[in-house]
């Protein structure tokens, strides 16, 4: 279910730790601060200071300090600062400290991640765990040095433990719905897969400004295909409809967009498909339920009579047949199926009645 499930050890940054570990200390020993050029673990970057003029010869100075390079370090672009006495330094080049290597423990489910060294624990909470293992490791680290935490981890472990928190995408990705000029995250969504390049949209939920609701909107009423979805193009089925809600809190609005096809009591006889969609929050009964929805959108739209017992029986005939083809659904929709009213459902019925597996 999740992008990584087993331990993950960077042996790179594991070696690099100790590496810039052991320079720190000779560069403490000397009475000078080790910092980079660019971007190096948890080291001051020279780049990012205010007021450094270039001497030549990768010499640097500052109202504060000199910088020189620094001979036998393990990476490019390493340079000794030397403070100037009685400067007032910048606050990254202030209270310096010994940065220890560690690990760090994921709880998938409650996505959380808890860093244990020695006395001092640490935890994140809102982990993206939709992530691969290495660039989770990359956000815990740069977090940590945004922070000056003085841990920097090199291994990370998965753990899933029951929580009462439900998420709308356990693996923690969430699709986001695009057009041209702006994008919102999916809470939940039905397609029809039935074209490689692009989908029939059925449903879809979203939530994001104002104006990037209508904008999405506007481009799926007017039915050219302008929306995509994971990477894939979306048309909706037909005319739509839109029901929002404010969420001032967050400051977005939540959008539900959904096929008049797909809404009880909206078919209309122009129409050849008829969809079915659940939106339970279990997962126990939703087969059960949607094969009881489907007869009654069948109900709905077939010229002849079915009874409600027949629900289980012209359920499974009709996936067999092709009749009835599953949506792909996620986050707050359950489940979700698509009925071809152009097949021939009453010669299927009839057969049904013929072969007395079901009856009047």
């Amino acid at each position: 279910m999740f992008a990584w499930t087993e331990p993950y050890e960077d042996e790179y940054i594991k070696e690099r730790i100790e590496e810039l570990r052991t320079a720190q200390k000779e560069a403490t020993a000397s009475g000078k601060i080790l910092v980079s050029s660019y971007d190096q673990f948890w080291l001051p970057v020279m780049n990012d200071l205010p007021d450094v003029e270039f001497q030549g010869q990768d010499r640097y100075t500052a109202p504060y300090g000199k910088f020189e390079l620094v001979p036998n370090v393990p990476f490019h672009g390493a340079l000794w600062f030397s403070p100037s006495p009685g400067a007032d330094l910048p606050p990254v080049l202030k209270n310096i400290k010994e940065w220890l290597p560690g690990s760090v423990t994921v709880d998938m489910n409650a996505r959380t991640a808890r860093i244990q060294v020695e006395e001092t624990l640490i935890t994140f909470t809102a982990i993206n765990v939709g992530l691969n293992a290495h660039e989770l490791l990359r956000d815990v680290n740069q977090e940590l040095v945004r922070v000056n935490a003085g841990v920097y981890v090199y291994r990370i472990e998965p753990m899933e433990k029951p929580s009462a928190v439900h998420h709308l995408y356990p693996d923690g990705r969430i699709p986001v719905l695009t057009n041209a000029h702006t994008r919102a995250d999916v809470t939940g969504f039905a397609v029809l897969q039935d074209r490689p390049y692009q989908h029939t949209l059925v449903y879809v939920g979203i939530a994001a400004h104002k104006t990037s609701v209508e904008s999405l909107w506007a481009s799926l009423i007017r039915g050219k295909g302008s929306c995509s979805m994971r990477g894939t193009s979306v048309l909706a089925d037909g005319e739509v409809k839109m029901l929002t809600h404010p969420l001032p809190e967050f400051n977005v609005m939540q959008a539900g967009i959904i096929c008049r096809k797909a809404l009880p009591g909206k078919w209309e006889t122009k129409d050849d498909t008829v969809y079915a969609l659940i939106f339970e929050q279990g997962t126990d009964v939703v087969e059960t339920e949607l094969q009881v929805l489907a007869l009654k959108r069948l109900q709905e739209a077939l010229a002849f009579p079915i009874p409600d017992g027949w629900a289980r029986t012209l359920w499974e005939h009709g996936l067999d047949k092709g009749f009835i083809q599953r949506l792909e659904t996620g986050g707050d929709c359950r489940g979700g199926v698509k009925m071809d009213l152009t097949k021939p459902w009453q010669e299927l019925v009839q057969n049904l009645l013929e072969q007395e597996l079901v009856g009047v």
